[in-house]
């Protein structure tokens, strides 16, 4: 479904590119955890793959392909008509990347409308049959709400209901559960396992939550200053790793009774 063949990542005129020789396969319903320390390139290689780089950020190596076709050949039509539809975005905290001012239905509404040509009433609906399927309560009072009267947990399934509105093929998570406390960080990781089932929805998942990676992912890429260091499946990673670095992230897990829950 998505390839990555070898890409790097520059940002304005610094030399260094930011990220180097990253290549990726996912299949259709496979869960791929990218983890890694803070400034190692994980946001940069999803936010390649949904062409949005922030700072005049620019693929300048290699290439990415999603079912076939290479996106860095994509015109701007085209990418608008496959953001929101075939690959969704699930940001670190969705609340920021909802209007503050603008209540949640009116923004759920448009963006419906904006790839599906139907009535308001119909989008409407379909907002507040999105909002149920995440499990949040009384949908129509949260469709009438603004995101700063929604707690953290609350706005992040707004987020994730309205990037599996369409049905991706594939989901990008950058973070998802980084901002909220432990008891949401596990209703959210559940409802994104319940979605991949549910439509075989590929996702790349960004985080520096080993345990995270360790519950959701059946492949892990481990990556240090822009470079993939490590990369196999899951248990390969977690139990038999042969890199140094990757060995000292699962060390810096607490332990609990002697007991280290990666």
């Amino acid at each position: 479904m998505l390839s990555i063949q070898d890409i790097s990542v520059s940002y304005g005129k610094n030399p260094v590119p930011a990220v180097r020789g990253v290549s990726l396969e996912i299949k259709k319903g496979e869960i791929v955890g990218i983890v890694g320390e803070s400034g190692s390139g994980k946001t940069t290689v999803i936010r390649a793959v949904l062409g949005c780089l922030p700072g005049g950020g620019r693929v300048t190596g290699g290439d990415i392909l999603f079912d076939g076709s290479s996106l860095l050949k994509y015109s701007g039509e085209e990418w608008r008509k496959l953001r929101g539809t075939k690959i969704s975005m699930i940001f670190q905290d969705s609340g920021a990347m909802i209007n503050p001012i603008r209540r949640i239905g009116a923004q759920f509404v448009e963006y419906i409308r904006t790839h599906q040509k139907i009535s308001k009433k119909d989008a409407y609906d379909k907002g507040v049959e999105m909002l149920t399927r995440m499990r949040l309560p009384e949908a129509d009072n949260i469709m009438k709400s603004y995101p700063f009267q929604l707690s953290g947990g609350m706005r992040q399934r707004v987020g994730i209901a309205m990037a599996m509105t369409f049905r991706p093929e594939l989901l990008l998570a950058d973070e998802p559960t980084s901002a909220l406390d432990v008891t949401t960080q596990a209703q959210i990781v559940r409802q994104m396992m319940e979605l991949r089932d549910r439509y075989r929805t590929g996702i790349i998942i960004v985080t520096h939550n080993l345990g995270v990676a360790a519950y959701m992912a059946d492949r892990i890429l481990v990556m240090k200053d822009g470079r993939v260091v490590e990369s196999g499946a899951r248990d390969q990673i977690l139990h038999h790793t042969v890199q140094a670095y990757t060995r000292n992230l699962l060390d810096s897990v607490p332990s609990i009774g002697g007991h280290r829950f990666v």
